[in-house]
């Protein structure tokens, strides 16, 4: 009798835990055993062009004779030292893999990202790049690298997000739906537009964009209730902005899609010696439980220190139009998710 009580009580116990670790955020150590852990990055890359000047954009700043003096040696230095941050992205904690998908702003579309992945090798680990001709008067697109071993392309597209017969111009979103580990989900890498021209005066941009998101969103899901979404990127506005909290419908508990940003300690963007996060990773209900771990990569490298506001700041690659040789402006983001 009293074998069968304890039996009894031990099956009880380890169902509480089972069910309360469905509900837990994971931890680092939830990797270690889980070889099948999807890892996504976002990272603004700040300004990574051609030197080649493109006579139907506005790049001309960034060429040999540019205000930048933008040469391709500068180019393959800026390559090499983004490789290096996506290969050390994941530290050497838990499964230790590079991330599978990796999000990409301030890339000048193809030639751009052909040169980010044979140039640095990036190519003979695995990963493939995406991309789409872009609107931007500058040549700046969204793109992504993916590796293409563990995951695969179902389809790819741009979303248009500029307003029709309108001088509102800006990126479009990239669309991609992939498969990794028999699941399919739907990516979208935005960069929306800036605060250029002042952040009220601005502010119906980003309203616009998030509209057209939200509806592009909802109808994925009222095909695929269940469908898992990841929305990441630049957004040009902190957690708390009512085109991501009240159009998008993106908060820390979800409303419906969850920022899983909006509860971060650290930030990725420094402005005036303010810090703030405007890189987030957003995703539907169906990925929230458990909460997947979201990181800033604040990696010891990619940091400079902050002589005139104090600390630290993202060690960037130009300060005005010097040449900086160092990284992007912004850090990268992560997210990790056990499937």
């Amino acid at each position: 009798m009293k074998k069968t009580i304890a039996f009894l009580i031990a099956i009880v116990v380890l169902s509480s835990c089972s069910s309360r670790r469905a509900t837990l955020p994971l931890t680092d150590a939830d990797y270690d055993s889980h070889r099948d852990t999807l890892i996504v990055m976002s990272y603004n890359v700040e300004n990574l062009f051609d030197p080649e000047d493109d006579p139907d954009k506005n790049d001309n700043d960034f060429t040999p004779d540019g205000s930048y003096h933008w040469t391709r040696y500068k180019m393959r230095q800026k390559a090499n030292r983004i490789k290096q941050v996506i290969m050390a992205a994941n530290g050497t904690r838990g499964i230790g893999n590079h991330p599978a998908i990796v999000g990409l702003c301030e890339i000048e579309g193809e030639k751009a990202l052909r040169t980010l992945c044979d140039s640095t090798g990036l190519n003979r680990v695995g990963y493939r790049y995406i991309t789409f001709p872009t609107p931007d008067r500058r040549g700046v697109a969204t793109g992504m690298l993916y590796d293409s071993k563990r995951v695969d392309i179902v389809e790819s597209k741009p979303i248009s997000v500029c307003v029709p017969d309108s001088d509102f111009i800006t990126r479009d979103v990239l669309y991609a739906k992939f498969t990794f580990d028999a699941d399919t989900f739907h990516i979208m890498v935005n960069h929306w537009p800036s605060k250029y021209g002042g952040a009220i005066e601005t502010i119906w941009k980003r309203e616009y964009v998030a509209n057209k998101l939200r509806t592009f969103c909802d109808s994925i899901r009222s095909a695929e209730k269940e469908a898992k979404i990841l929305l990441i990127g630049d957004f040009n506005d902190t957690d708390d902005a009512p085109a991501l909290t009240k159009i998008l419908g993106a908060t820390s508990k979800g409303n419906p899609y969850v920022n899983l940003s909006a509860d971060t300690p650290k930030s990725s963007y420094k402005y005036q010696g303010s810090w703030g996060t405007i890189d987030h990773i957003i995703v539907s209900p169906s990925l929230a439980k458990p909460r997947p771990i979201f990181e800033v990569c604040d990696l010891q490298f990619i940091r400079e220190d902050d002589t005139r506001y104090g600390g630290f700041k993202p060690f960037r690659t130009f300060i005005g139009q010097r040449f900086n040789n160092g990284y992007s402006d912004h850090f990268p983001v992560m997210v990790k998710i056990v499937r």
